[in-house]
C-alpha cells in the first residue's frame, strides 16, 4: 500500500465517526419583500451556539449537538423561529423587514459591556488591520447593478407600467458593471491596486469599469472612513468609543466554542459629526471584526452609502476581508432635480487568491494608489475572474443594453462627456479647448476666442496648437502657441516650449500645481483689473522625482510694455516698455501624496501632510539700462481634520524680492475687493486690487469650519466657516505699502444653497487696525461664496 493510501485510510477511520454523526444544515436568508438575500444575519441553532450568514445571505451549520430549532434574527428585521423538522436543506428563510427602533440607553452602575468588547477591539486594531500586515496580493472581482428601487407597496402591473413609460425592460437591470483588480500590499502606506479587467453594460470600452472598486474601502479599521469623498469617524476608533453609542444585541458561540458579540452602534443624539450606523460581528477570541455593516447615519447630496464587509482569518492569526458589499442610493439630483424612485447601486467584491508570501519588491510602488489598466489592448477577459456565472438577467442586461450602446454610439457620447469635464471638445485627431471661448477679467471685458490642439489620437507623445482670443474691453486681440513633448509613460514628466502675445496680470505669482482645477480660487482672474502686454517665449521641463517631489525648470525671455498706472504707484505714471529675461525652478513637496488613475486622468487623494511650495529664479531687465533681480516665494498649506468633523485651514506665504526690479513685479495682487462679489478663499477680501505693494511680505490665512445638520437627511447641509488674514510687508519708497500690518476677520454661512453643480453661501468680511479706512461701510465686504458641488 502506498503513502497516500495509508495517509487516507488513516483520514478516513479518523474523520468519518465524526462525519457520521454531524449534522449540516445549509440555507439562506432572505428579504420577505424584496426577496434579496440578507448579510449577516443570526442563526443560533443550540444551547447558545450560531453561525452568521455570508454577504449573500447563506449560511452552513455542522454540529454534532441536537438542534431543535433555529433562531434568525437581524436588526431591521422581524425575528423568526423556526422548527428543525420544518426546515431542509437548502431552505430560503424569509424575513419581514421592520422600521428598527433604537433602543433606550439606561445607565446603570458598571461599564456596558458592549463598550467593554469594542475597546477591546480599538486596542487590538493594529493587530488585524490589513494595511499593517507584511506584504501580501489578493484578486478582487468587483460586480454592480444599477437600478430602480421601487416601492414595495406598488403592485407588479405598476411596476410594469412605470419601467414601460422609462422605456426600461422589465427583464433587465439599468446598467452592470464588473470588473477585476489585482492589490498588491508592501507596508503600511504602501500598496497599489490595479483594474485588471472590466466591463460595462452598454459600452464597448470598460471607461467605467473602475468605479465599484473606487466606492469600497478595503478594510474598517482607519479612524476615518472615506465615503462619498466625506471622512466618517469610524466607531472602531479611539474617538469613536465616546461618540457613539453602543449596544449588545446578542452573543453565541461559533462551531469552535468561541464567543461571537453582536454589536450595534448609532452616532450619540448630542454629538454633531459625520457618523455611521449600524452592526459588528465580533470574534471574542482575537477582539478582531468578523463582519460590519455601516450607513451613512444622514445623506450628502441626496445620496446615501451602504457597506458591509465580512472577514476571514487566515495564515499566522491575520484576518483579511473575504467579501464586500456596497449599496449606493441616489435619491435625486440637485434641489429641483428629484428622480420619480430612488436609483440603487448594488455592489459586490470576493476577495480571492490572497497570499501572505507574494514575490514583489518596494520598487513595484509608487504614489499611484488605483491604476485603471482594463483599457489596455491586451486587457483579459473579465468572464476568465468571474466569482459566479452571471443570471439570467445579468445576461439579458449586457444583450439589452450592449445593443442599445451600439445603436447609439454611447462610447462615442461618454468619451466627449469626460473630454468636455476635461475642458476640450474632441474633433477627431483636435481637440477644441473650451476654456478659450468665453471668458471675462475687468481689465479685458468680455473676451470670445478659440483654441485648438492635437487629441491623443493623433499622438500620446505630444501636444501642439494654438489659441486666438479678442477682449471687447481693451479692444485687442492676443494669442499663442505650445508644444508639450511627454516621451515617457508618467504624463508628469514633459517638456514644453510657448509663443504668446497676450496680456497678463501684474504682482502675481504662480507655484507650480497650486490651485487644484475645480478651485473657487480661481475666481480671482474675473476680478483682475491692472494687466502688462506681454510678447515672448518660454521653454522648460516638468517632472516628479523622489516620488513626492514635482518641479518645473524654466526659461522666459519677453517684452512687457506697462498698459495703465499701477494703484499703488504714488507717481501716478505709467512705467516705460522694458524687456526681461528670467530663469529659474518651482518645486512642489506633498509628502505622502497618493493618486488615482481614473478615466478623467490622473488625480489627487491628497495628504494628511503639510505641503510645502517654493519658487526661486534671477532676472534680468533693461530699459534705461541693464538690471538684475532676484526673486523667491514660497507656500505652506495644511487642513487639520477633527473627529467631530470640524476642521482648520492654515495656509502660510511669503515672498521676497532683491536687486533693480520693474513695478509691475511687486506683489501687488492679494487683495480681492469688490463692492459684491465672488468669495475667492486665501486672499484678503477687504484690500482692493493693487491697493498695496510690497518686495517683501508674508500672509497668513487661518479659518476654522463647524459643519451643521450632520446625520439628518436635509440636502442642505450648512456650515460656518470663522476666518481671519494678516499681513506685512514692505516696499521701497514712493509705494504704498502695508508694513504696520494688515488685518482682516470674517464669517462664511457656507452651503445655504445647492444645485446639481454649484454651492451657494454668504460671506462678510471686516477690515480693521492700522489701515482701516475712515467711513465704517467701506471696511466691510460682502460676498457670494460659490463653490462646486463635486
Amino acid at each position: 500500500m502506498n503513502v497516500s493510501l495509508r495517509l487516507l485510510f488513516v483520514y478516513l477511520l479518523i474523520y468519518c465517526p465524526f462525519a457520521l454523526n454531524a449534522q449540516v444544515y445549509k440555507g439562506m436568508v432572505a428579504d420577505a419583500e424584496s426577496r434579496e438575500p440578507i448579510a449577516f444575519v443570526n442563526i443560533v441553532y443550540s444551547q447558545g451556539a450560531g453561525a452568521v450568514t455570508d454577504i449573500d445571505g447563506r449560511f452552513e451549520i455542522r454540529t454534532e449537538a441536537q438542534v431543535n430549532e433555529l433562531r434568525v434574527s437581524c436588526l431591521g428585521y422581524e425575528s423568526k423561529v423556526i422548527p428543525i423538522n420544518a426546515f431542509s436543506n437548502n431552505d430560503i428563510i424569509y424575513l419581514m423587514p421592520q422600521e428598527y427602533q433604537l433602543q433606550a440607553v439606561n445607565v446603570l452602575p458598571g461599564e456596558n459591556p458592549a463598550l467593554v468588547v469594542m475597546k477591546r477591539v480599538v486596542d487590538n486594531k493594529r493587530r488585524h488591520n490589513p494595511d499593517n500586515y507584511d506584504p501580501f496580493s489578493c484578486i478582487i472581482y468587483h460586480k454592480m447593478t444599477l437600478d430602480f428601487e421601487w416601492p414595495a407597496a406598488l403592485s407588479e402591473e405598476e411596476k410594469q407600467e412605470l419601467r414601460d413609460s422609462l422605456g426600461i425592460r422589465n427583464d433587465s437591470y439599468l446598467f452592470l458593471f464588473e470588473s477585476v483588480s489585482e492589490k498588491k500590499h508592501w507596508k503600511k502606506g504602501l500598496g497599489k491596486e490595479k483594474i485588471l479587467s472590466g466591463r460595462v453594460s452598454g459600452l464597448k470600452d470598460p471607461i467605467l469599469a473602475s468605479f465599484p472598486a473606487m466606492i469600497q474601502p478595503f478594510s474598517f479599521y482607519d479612524p476615518q472612513i472615506s465615503l462619498l469623498g466625506y471622512a466618517y469617524l469610524n466607531p472602531a476608533s479611539k474617538a469613536g468609543l465616546s461618540a457613539y453609542r453602543f449596544i449588545l444585541e446578542d452573543t453565541y458561540t461559533n462551531h469552535a466554542g468561541d464567543s461571537i458579540f453582536y454589536i450595534s452602534y448609532r452616532p450619540r443624539e448630542e454629538r454633531n459629526f459625520r457618523g455611521l450606523t449600524g452592526t459588528f460581528h465580533i470574534d471574542g477570541k482575537t477582539s478582531a471584526i468578523k463582519t460590519v455593516a455601516a450607513t451613512t447615519a444622514g445623506t450628502e447630496n441626496g445620496m446615501r452609502l451602504f457597506i458591509r464587509q465580512n472577514y476571514q482569518p487566515v495564515a499566522n492569526g491575520t484576518w483579511f476581508p473575504k467579501q464586500l458589499e456596497s449599496s449606493l442610493e441616489l435619491g435625486g439630483v440637485g434641489v429641483f432635480r428629484k428622480l420619480p424612485f430612488p436609483i440603487v447601486g448594488k455592489g459586490k467584491s470576493y476577495v480571492t487568491a490572497i497570499n501572505t508570501q507574494p514575490q514583489m519588491s518596494a520598487s513595484e510602488f509608487d504614489n499611484v494608489v488605483l491604476e485603471d489598466l482594463a483599457l489596455e489592448k491586451d486587457a483579459p477577459d473579465v468572464a476568465a475572474f468571474r466569482y459566479e456565472p452571471l443570471t439570467s438577467r445579468d445576461s439579458l442586461t449586457y444583450h439589452f443594453l450592449d445593443s442599445i450602446g451600439r445603436k447609439n454610439h454611447l462610447d462615442a457620447i461618454l468619451k466627449t462627456q469626460i473630454s468636455l469635464v476635461k475642458g476640450y471638445v474632441p474633433m477627431g485627431k483636435f481637440q477644441l479647448d473650451l476654456s478659450k471661448l468665453v471668458d471675462y477679467n475687468d481689465y479685458e471685458g468680455l473676451k470670445l476666442g478659440a483654441g485648438l490642439y492635437t487629441s491623443p489620437r493623433l499622438s500620446k507623445n505630444f501636444t501642439t496648437g494654438g489659441y486666438y482670443t479678442y477682449g471687447f474691453g481693451d479692444k485687442a486681440g492676443k494669442f499663442g502657441v505650445k508644444l508639450d513633448l511627454t516621451p515617457f509613460a508618467n504624463k508628469e514628466n514633459k517638456l514644453y516650449a510657448r509663443y504668446y502675445d497676450d496680456v497678463y496680470a501684474t504682482g502675481t505669482y504662480e507655484f507650480i500645481d497650486g490651485i487644484k482645477n475645480l478651485s473657487s480660487e480661481r475666481f480671482s482672474r474675473f476680478m483682475t483689473e491692472t494687466m502688462d502686454l506681454s510678447e515672448g517665449w518660454e521653454a522648460g521641463a516638468e517632472f516628479r522625482f523622489a516620488k513626492y517631489f514635482k518641479t518645473d525648470v524654466f526659461y522666459k525671455q519677453r517684452d512687457v510694455s506697462p498698459q495703465k498706472v499701477y494703484r499703488f504707484d504714488q507717481t501716478s505714471t505709467i512705467e516705460p516698455a522694458f524687456n526681461m529675461s528670467t530663469m529659474g525652478v518651482r518645486l512642489k513637496w506633498a509628502h505622502k501624496e497618493t493618486f488615482s488613475h481614473t478615466p478623467l486622468g490622473k488625480i489627487s487623494n491628497g495628504t494628511n501632510w503639510p505641503v510645502i511650495w517654493i519658487n526661486a529664479l534671477a532676472g534680468q531687465w533693461e530699459a534705461d539700462k541693464e538690471y538684475n533681480f532676484t526673486r523667491f516665494e514660497s507656500r505652506v498649506h495644511k487642513q487639520f481634520n477633527y473627529p467631530n468633523s470640524m476642521y482648520t485651514t492654515v495656509r502660510v506665504e511669503g515672498g521676497y524680492m532683491d536687486g533693480d526690479y520693474p513695478g509691475s513685479l511687486l506683489y501687488s495682487a492679494l487683495g480681492s475687493y469688490k463692492s459684491f462679489t465672488v468669495l475667492v478663499p486665501y486672499s484678503f477680501g477687504t484690500m482692493r486690487l493693487n491697493e498695496f505693494a510690497a518686495n517683501q511680505f508674508a500672509a497668513v490665512y487661518f479659518s476654522h469650519g463647524f459643519p451643521l445638520a450632520l446625520n439628518t437627511n436635509k440636502r442642505i447641509k450648512p456650515e460656518i466657516v470663522l476666518s481671519t488674514n494678516v499681513a506685512f510687508g514692505d516696499a521701497p519708497a514712493g509705494v504704498t505699502t502695508f508694513r504696520k500690518g494688515y488685518y482682516e476677520s470674517g464669517l462664511y454661512l457656507k452651503n445655504l444653497f445647492s444645485n446639481f453643480i454649484f454651492q451657494y453661501g454668504l460671506s462678510v468680511h471686516y477690515r480693521y487696525g492700522t489701515y482701516s479706512l475712515p467711513k465704517p461701510i467701506d471696511n466691510w465686504a460682502f460676498k457670494l461664496g460659490l463653490e462646486f458641488a463635486f
